[in-house]
């Protein structure tokens, strides 16, 4: 299995016009006439996140002709209509990252989810929402209360968002940070990377996939730049 990742900021210039017209869904080929800054910045985002998903898909050397093929499940989630190449995406602020995952035959999903740190929270109140007793009990005995918060939500965002299910369901995913294991009754067998070392919090999940040899690409002066992640933090799922 191949599993790539890239992220970008969209602040930064990106050659849209560059993708065949066909692979890019009308409303994403113009700006947003809305006034509106938050849906400028998320249609900003879309446009940034289909942009990177056509450049992982040459970088795996895989028909790109598959992005004009993608189409939305009941849930709304968006997918490829081939069971063994798989793609996710999130954005947080200015921020997008995108996993794309090959499997060669074999069926995968993959589920990403970054989170860029906003102002200060009620973590404690927070989490008494959707996290086990136990999961509590571990956060309160953290030096990093932001970075044990989003390491809590974020894992469990990228394993549903594989499924297309959605946060209502959080508080059904089982969470041990100390075995570092997760179980969710709606995914399937793999493995969960996260890591708190880029300017957003990062979770991504791979079905049967050794997720932690993902490779990561940063977009940065009109093309991608490899980058390696040195302390990432990786789960079993199921």
């Amino acid at each position: 299995m191949t599993t790539l990742i890239a992220y970008a900021n969209i602040q930064q210039s990106f050659p849209l016009g560059k993708m065949p017209l066909a692979l890019v869904p009308e409303k994403l080929r113009l700006l947003t006439k809305n006034s509106n800054l938050r849906v400028q910045q998320r249609h900003r985002c879309r446009q940034l996140a289909h942009f990177l998903l056509w450049t992982l898909a040459q970088k795996a050397e895989i028909n790109t002709a598959l992005l004009g093929q993608i189409y939305h499940t009941a849930s709304g989630r968006p997918q490829f209509p081939i069971d063994d190449i798989d793609f996710n995406i999130s954005h947080s602020g200015d921020w997008v990252a995108v996993v794309l995952n090959v499997a060669k035959d074999e069926k995968c999903a993959v589920g990403i989810d970054i989170e860029c740190s906003k102002k200060q929270r009620n973590y404690t109140a927070l989490l008494q929402h959707f996290a086990s007793p136990d999961e509590q009990h571990w956060f309160t005995r953290q030096l990093n209360a932001e970075q044990a918060f989003y390491r809590i939500w974020c894992l469990r965002e990228a394993i549903l968002k594989s499924q297309g299910v959605g946060i209502v369901k959080l508080s059904e995913v089982q969470h041990d940070p100390v075995a570092k294991t997760l179980h969710s009754a709606y995914c399937p067998q793999g493995q969960l990377t996260f890591s708190s070392e880029l300017p957003f919090y990062l979770a991504v999940f791979a079905e049967q996939s050794a997720v932690q040899n993902a490779q990561y690409f940063c977009w940065q002066e009109n093309r991608l730049h490899q980058n390696q992640l040195k302390n990432v933090l990786i789960y079993t799922v199921n």
